[in-house]
């Protein structure tokens, strides 16, 4: 009976393995690499904003399996990536792929076949919220209305493709003043050569096309951003005299 027993939940597990097949699919960055399990989802719906996570401190309340991947070959893995099918592992430069991905490999599938959460519930109730928040594009006047149209155009026409290259693009402010539009790149996207061309060529010049307010687009830097936020927070807060 015993025998049985074992028999039926190694069956159970091969199955299991069998149904879970792991694409890797290389991304513009050479130290990014994105990984999509078959049929399985990481995010509660296409709309569900990404997380980005940079660390093993930011792991623990987030997402046990970034844990994991973040502890891999002494932290050799700088920052994971969830998507809504994919998620995007980024390396140091000076270690190799043909180490890593054994590792990865077997996190995941241990992982994903264990039946445990992915990401932790509070933090896709956060997510749930932000995405709610983007969803809501009505009841904008004025400059509040060109930051609806920067995040409508962000959303459905820019990030699909960047997160096919397994990145994300974040709307950090917007400056009224000078038309300029501050950026947050991240996942693969955030440390790729060619991210500036990406933002220059592809991201500014689709926003001046449709949104006449928009002049410019520039990148924040991961210690950029909360002083970018409360940059404008005050500029809100406390108009400039006229």
């Amino acid at each position: 009976m015993f025998a049985s027993r074992y028999t039926s939940r190694r069956l159970g597990l091969i199955g299991q393995l069998r149904s879970l097949f792991i694409q890797t699919q290389s991304t513009p960055n050479e130290n990014a690499l994105k990984f999509v399990p078959s049929e399985f989802k990481f995010l509660p719906s296409p709309n569900t904003p990404t997380l980005e996570i940079t660390g093993i401190k930011d792991a623990l309340n987030k997402s046990e399996l970034a844990f994991k991947l973040l502890s891999v070959n002494d932290k050799s893995i700088k920052s994971i990536l969830f998507g809504y099918n994919f998620i995007t592992v980024i390396k140091g430069e000076k270690h190799s792929w043909s180490l890593l991905k054994p590792e990865i490999f077997s996190i995941l599938t241990e992982h994903l076949t264990s039946g445990q959460a992915v990401i932790n519930q509070k933090y896709i109730n956060l997510l749930g919220q932000q995405s709610a928040e983007n969803e809501d594009l009505d009841g904008y006047e004025d400059e509040d209305e060109v930051v609806a149209l920067i995040n409508e155009l962000l959303i459905t026409r820019i990030q699909p493709a960047i997160q096919e290259d397994g990145g994300d693009i974040k709307f950090v402010s917007f400056d009224a003043d000078t038309g300029t539009v501050f950026l947050k790149l991240i996942g693969a996207c955030k440390s790729c050569s060619s991210s500036e061309i990406t933002l220059k060529n592809g991201i500014e010049e689709m926003l001046k096309f449709y949104i006449d307010e928009v002049k410019s687009v520039q990148q924040v830097a991961d210690d950029e951003e909360p002083i970018m936020e409360n940059y404008q927070r005050v500029k809100e807060e406390y108009p400039p005299s006229l």
